[in-house]
């Protein structure tokens, strides 16, 4: 189960990057073979090259911004990226586990989870309308009714909504932070 996102926009910018540097050299080489004016020509690339040294300007700027993104790359490989999938709570260890450690059997996709939770706010008296937000550490629940009162509405959303994540068993159970508010005024 994948539950970090993939880091997809940087690999995809090098894979790019090096296709076209790749074609570029490919066409050259097959139109010198061919007995063609190339792309760009091999001695004109040998010449300039040859022309710098160490400390040139340009060689060092180039040898920086490789280092930066470089580092860039390396950093977006390591770290992992925002958690896609809220894990199950874990089930202990059995005698095939030799390290000890629990299972994971699942977990709760925070689309899917947020989905759930709307569906189940939508069903409470008096939430004519619910958004909610899933992060990996808290759920927000947005309602609004109709009723003038919201603090009743507030107290049986808090509880459904509550009982709910309680019921899915995750291994860590978000905060959760319910608001109401009203069309109409209290009075």
């Amino acid at each position: 189960m994948t539950r970090h996102s993939r880091r997809t926009l940087p690999a995809l910018l090098t894979a790019l990057v090096l296709v076209a540097v790749g074609a570029l050299a490919a066409t050259s080489a097959v139109q010198t073979l061919l007995g063609r004016t190339p792309l760009v020509a091999l001695d004109t690339v040998t010449g300039v090259l040859g022309l710098l040294t160490w400390q040139a300007p340009a060689v060092l700027v180039a040898a920086g911004v490789a280092a930066v993104l470089g580092l860039v790359l390396l950093v977006a490989g390591v770290v992992p990226g925002r958690t896609h999938v809220l894990p199950l709570a874990t089930r202990p260890a059995g005698p095939a586990d030799p390290h000890g450690a629990g299972v994971v059997t699942g977990g709760w996709h925070r689309h899917d989870l947020a989905t759930r939770l709307r569906r189940r706010a939508l069903a409470v008296e008096g939430v004519e309308r619910a958004s909610v937000r899933v992060r990996r550490s808290r759920v927000r629940v947005a309602a609004r009714t109709h009723r003038a009162g919201t603090a009743p509405v507030r107290e049986a959303l808090t509880a459904a909504v509550a009982g709910d994540l309680d019921a899915l068993g995750l291994a860590r159970r978000p905060r959760l932070r319910v608001g109401v508010s009203s069309t109409r005024k209290e009075g």
